[in-house]
Formats: C-alpha cells, structure tokens, sequence
C-alpha cells in the first residue's frame, strides 16, 4: 500500500479558541490545550527518516487560534525545520488565523519568517458577526479589519476564506465588493457543513437555488472585473475543466482519500489522515479516529492498525459506489471522507450535502452560465 507522500501536515498547536464560532466544528476549543514542543520535533524528526516527504510539502497550523501560542513557540519550530527536513525539499508554512489577537510583532514574524497568513472573515459587519463572536456573543469584525489593516500596512498579503451559510446567500454582491474593496488577492468560499460537532449545517436543499444564485452573481462579477482577485471556487472549476476527460470515471485516489497525503497532529500528539476534522472526535463504531502517537509509534505504523484498515476500507467502497453511481466522479474522485461519515454515518457512503453545495450545484451553476454566454 503507498503512503503519501505528505501534502499537508497539519499541526494543532492550541485546541483553544477565542472566539465561539457558531458553525465551528471543533469539540475542545473552550479548552486551553497547548502542544508539546517536543512533539512538533518527534514528527519532523519522523517524516523525514520515514521518507514520507518528497520535494516540496506544506505545515499548515490550524484548528484552534494558533497566535494564541508564543511567537518563540513559532520560532523553535523554524530551527527544527532546519535541522530535520532535507535542504533539497521546500516546507511551505501557512497560518489560519481569526486575526483577532495580531500586532506589529506577529506581522514583523510573519515577513522574517515567509509564513503565508490566512484570515477568517465572512463578510461585512452584520454578516461576520452573525457567526463570528466571542463567547459573551460580542462580534469579532471590528477588531479583525483592524488588525487587517495592521497586515496591509506591512505589506503582508493574506488570503481569506469565508464561510457561505443560508444569511450570506442574500449579500453575494456585497460580498463581493467587500473583499474586492480590502484588497484581498485570494479567496476561497468553505460552505457551512455538518462536520465535528457542527451537527446541522445551515444550508440544505431548500436553499439549492439561492446558493446556485449566489455563486452565479460572484461568478459574473469575476467574469467582469478589471482586478483579478483568485477565487479558489472558480479557480478549480477552470482547472477541472482544462484538465478532467468527464468521459473517463477511472478509479484514483486523491488527497483526503491517499493514506497519508494529509497527516493531522493534536496537541497530544496523537495524530490521523484523511481529514483534520477526524482528529479529536469521539465516534461510538471507531471510538475515536487516532491512529496512533507520534511520542509512540512510528507514522508508518498505521499500515498494521485495524482500525485504520476499517476505515481506509469502508473508504474505499464509497469511492467506488460514487465511480459507479455519480457523473461527476471525475470532477471530484469519491469527495471528502469525513463528511461523508458525519453526514451519512459511514465512509462507505455516497452523496453528502458537502458534496451536493461544494461541487454539484457549482459545476452546473458555472457550466450554465458559460453555456449561457456563448
């Protein structure tokens, strides 16, 4: 069975939040957790002496408000690059981040140290803090366009994702000039799902016709627009377009479905693959999703854990029930494991409404309105 190579290693430095996002899926983030730096170095360590990394990977810290952690914390982590990954392979480090604890030394790391920041933001102000609130329910959207000014003004760029629920569906050219107006060069559009312990998401097949709506104004607007702003929703149609033969529904295994293309690390050092939102989720058939410790046991063990084999199992049957069941299998390749399993019950499933909103409903909504201009 191959293993990897690793794409993403996602590191957990802090299962706490602070913020009480209303759509966060995230179990512990009222717990302050912190990780062990010992185990950022037991993983480094680990990756590289069991060749699971191959020219270039990223270290993504997410999951949790990591600028809870120090900068030193960050910085330590730096110098275990140097000394475990090979010099002839590129680690790419990106921070997801609410924005709301930043200052001037945070951003005069981010420039020392090339990390790439993403900032969490919905919208303009009624739109942010419908979700995006502290636990006294207070909004967060003031103090995050503050500190993104904070960013600009040392000419950091940063990336934004934006999460679509039923409320933003009404807003999507206000939207629009938002992030256009802020300057933002990249943004990806994450839909409100039913993932962890976000047990209902907000959209659902009543709202199939205003999100296609939704996606065909930002569509239009991008169509039209003199300042290329990249849209990950957009981008990825074109990619799949330019690249996919729709007629070929041959069987292949993509990030979230290649044992170890994503490895995810808590701050226990437990760690799984797949999908971060399995990390830390209690299950009453799997008892939990941990497929081993770094501390512990070797990142390759996995291949002799049942129950990774179960799951990599049950995977596996769903992705074929998708080849032989969905035409859009060659556009996505058998979707997202996790949501799958939190919306459906079982890996070894099909459609989910991740699937439906984050694929289906875009790839028509596109397809039709180029059909529509030619």
């Amino acid at each position: 069975m191959k293993l990897g190579p690793i794409d993403l290693l996602i590191f957990q430095s802090t299962s706490f939040c602070n913020l009480d996002c209303k759509y966060c899926y995230l179990p512990d983030r009222a717990n302050n957790n912190k990780i062990d730096i010992e185990i950022i170095r037991t993983t480094l360590k680990r990756v590289a002496e069991e060749n699971l990394i191959e020219n270039q990977f990223s270290i993504v810290w997410h999951a949790g408000e990591p600028t809870v952690m120090p900068i030193s914390f960050y910085r330590e982590v730096n110098s275990f690059i140097k000394e475990y990954i090979p010099n002839n392979i590129k680690v790419n480090q990106h921070i997801q981040t609410n924005a709301t604890l930043l200052n001037d030394e945070w951003c005069e790391f981010f420039i020392e140290s090339g990390m790439k920041v993403g900032v969490s933001i919905d919208g303009t102000k009624h739109i942010t803090d419908r979700n995006r609130v502290y636990r006294n329910s207070k909004g967060s959207f003031d103090i995050i366009i503050k500190n993104i000014e904070l960013l600009k003004k040392h000419n950091i760029e940063f990336s934004v994702i934006a999460v679509v629920t039923d409320y933003s569906l009404d807003y999507a050219d206000e939207i629009y000039d938002f992030f256009k107006q802020m300057g933002v060069k990249s943004l990806c559009f994450n839909m409100d799902e039913e993932d962890g312990i976000n047990a209902k998401s907000t959209l659902n097949n009543e709202l199939k016709e205003k999100y296609k709506s939704f996606f065909k104004t930002i569509f239009n607007r991008q169509l039209v627009s003199n300042d290329y702003m990249h849209i990950r929703e957009i981008h990825g149609f074109n990619q799949a377009m330019l690249k996919v033969d729709v007629s070929d529904n041959s069987f292949y295994l993509g990030q979230m479905t290649q044992p170890l293309r994503i490895l995810a690390i808590d701050t226990n050092g437990f760690f799984t693959t797949f999908s971060p939102e399995l990390l830390g989720m209690k299950d009453d058939r799997y008892g939990d999703f941990n497929l081993g410790n770094v501390k512990t046991d070797t990142i390759s063990s996995i291949i002799e854990n049942e129950k990774f084999k179960k799951m990599f199992t049950e995977i596996l049957s769903g992705i074929k029930k998708c080849k032989d069941e969905c035409e859009y299998f060659s556009l996505c390749g058998g979707g997202a494991p996790s949501n799958k399993y939190y919306e459906n019950g079982s890996f070894d499933t099909t459609e989910t409404n991740f699937c439906l909103f984050s694929k289906k409903l875009l790839v028509d909504t596109f397809l039709t309105e180029i059909e529509n201009k030619i």
